[in-house]
């Protein structure tokens, strides 16, 4: 059985949580876990962290600086 696989399909650029921009693999931006939750993957480029813009987790509403 052979299986095809397209990269495009497979490979989701880092989002950030807090502006929604593409987060460029050589920024210094950071991925951790709900504090609250602990099941979503929250990441946040350079500026958004610099800047303490907020994101909010999407499963339990959780609000962070």
């Amino acid at each position: 059985m052979s299986v095809k696989l397209s990269i495009r399909e497979e490979v989701e650029p880092p989002i950030c949580s807090s502006c929604g921009k593409i987060i460029h693999p050589r920024e210094k931006g950071v991925e951790f876990y709900c504090p609250n939750c602990g099941e979503v993957l929250i990441r946040r480029d350079h500026m958004c962290r610099k800047q303490g813009v907020e994101y909010i987790c999407p499963n339990c509403g959780f609000k962070g600086p």
